[in-house]
């Protein structure tokens, strides 16, 4: 890049539009809006450099940001990594940073930063139950029948005992380690944006520590309970986690439905592997959903 004369490099990243899309909306001008309305906050995200939503430049709709330095953790966090291959003294301080950013998320004044958009993702009289309805209509625009009839019993129950949203929150909406950067062991940047929502604090807390046991509950030394990590983000956020059975089905719920649109995405000899993890993720949304009934 040049400025009257002076050169200088910026390392940059371009997000562009999926040729293929996991679900039936793909909103990146939300994105962009959601991570400048952010630059100034206290969450960290990349600088917006540049957007073109349209493609006329870029040939395809994307956006350019500036990277930011950090390390993100792999699906399997626990194995390899970042956190994998740090000290369980520091294991811990990363796993608690994350915890504490998802605090500094939901202290967010959305409506003062012009995130009052996000109310419109899905039709619904309720929030939580937009979010139901919003991942439905990913299996309706899949054409995935046969996982709207096994999986319409749950969301009936979801939709029938929604509790009620004393304080709603910009829930970042896919918050697991592969969207986070650290550095120094702690949250340089929070990234992908795609499944931010306006919800409750537990929507958001519920889905990352599950995400955490999604592929292993065999933690490795250093890394909190739940109970730890509850306790965290209630000391960072000031506010008492209510309703967790109730979040814990429904984070459930939104885990194996983006699964079962993923599974499209894979070719037909890895989807006979990767069905086996899924079905293991159905019988936690089943355990869970009998317990909480």
């Amino acid at each position: 890049m040049s400025h009257d004369g002076d050169h200088s490099t910026r390392e940059c990243v371009l997000r562009f539009e999926p040729a293929e899309r996991l679900f039936h909306a793909y909103d990146l001008d939300g994105q962009v809006r959601i991570q400048r309305a952010l630059s100034s906050s206290p969450v960290p995200v990349p600088a917006q450099i540049c957007e073109d939503i349209g493609g006329e430049f870029l040939k395809v709709p994307g956006y350019v940001m500036e990277r930011t330095p950090g390390e993100a953790a792999p699906g399997a966090w626990f194995a390899e990594g970042v956190i994998a291959d740090s000290t369980p003294a520091d294991r811990r301080k990363m796993i608690l940073s994350f915890v504490e950013t998802l605090a500094k998320i939901h202290q967010l004044d959305w409506r003062a930063q012009g995130l009052s958009f996000l109310l419109r993702r899905a039709v619904g009289p309720n929030l939580i139950g937009r979010e139901i309805n919003w991942y439905w209509d990913g299996l309706s625009w899949a054409g995935e029948i046969d996982a709207q009839k096994r999986f319409s019993g749950v969301r009936d129950w979801l939709l029938a005992n929604e509790p009620e949203v004393p304080r709603p929150v910009l829930c970042h909406g896919d918050a697991n380690f592969t969207n986070y950067l650290f550095k120094d062991n702690l949250v340089s940047a929070v990234l992908d944006w795609e499944m931010a929502f306006i919800g409750a604090p537990e929507a958001d807390l519920a889905y990352a520590l599950i995400g955490m046991s999604s592929l292993s509950s065999d933690y490795p030394p250093g890394t909190p309970s739940d109970d730890e990590m509850k306790a965290t983000y209630e000391a960072a956020s000031g506010a008492t986690l209510q309703h967790w059975e109730y979040y814990s089905v429904f984070a459930l719920y939104r885990i194996v439905l983006t699964h079962i649109l993923g599974l499209r995405a894979f070719p037909e000899d890895f989807q006979a592997a990767f069905q086996s993890h899924v079905d293991g993720l159905i019988a936690r949304l089943n355990s869970a959903w009998s317990a909480a009934k």
